[in-house]
């Protein structure tokens, strides 16, 4: 499997991207409609990256049919251009069944998976070097 992300311009500032299984995503700045801009799609790689590791051990716990939902929240620095903290919220629907301890150990479990399994949250935590290249196509 190429783990290469391709992306091409569609107009000023906008484009598309796309892996090798055949989805794509719109890119933009805010005020184009059907585009997410680039930090809302890191926002959402943060979300997405949690609730997936979070999934196994809510899911064993609550049962496999799990409502399983998130928001989350980037706080922009304008002076700095960059994204100060961002904040991810789950909410796990169908585990009235569990009392307090039983919940208290599903958020312990489901926040070590995140912690141990959260690869964007990990790189997020502890900077990504990268680089640039700009060549003749």
């Amino acid at each position: 499997m190429d783990p290469t992300l391709r992306l091409r311009r569609t107009g000023t500032r906008q484009g598309v991207a796309g892996n090798g299984r055949g989805a794509t995503v719109r890119f933009g700045p805010a005020d184009v409609d059907g585009a997410f801009t680039p930090g809302e799609l890191l926002a959402v790689a943060l979300a997405a990256c949690n609730l997936m590791s979070a999934d196994f051990p809510i899911a064993r716990r609550v049962g496999e049919h799990v409502e399983l939902t998130g928001e989350v929240t980037a706080v922009k620095d304008a002076a700095t251009n960059r994204y100060a903290e961002a904040s991810v919220r789950l909410a796990v629907g169908g585990a009235d069944h569990l009392d307090e301890q039983a919940w208290q150990e599903l958020v312990a479990a489901a926040a070590r998976a995140v912690d141990r399994a959260c690869t964007v949250g990990r790189t997020v935590e502890h900077d990504l070097p990268h680089s640039l290249t700009i060549e003749r196509s």
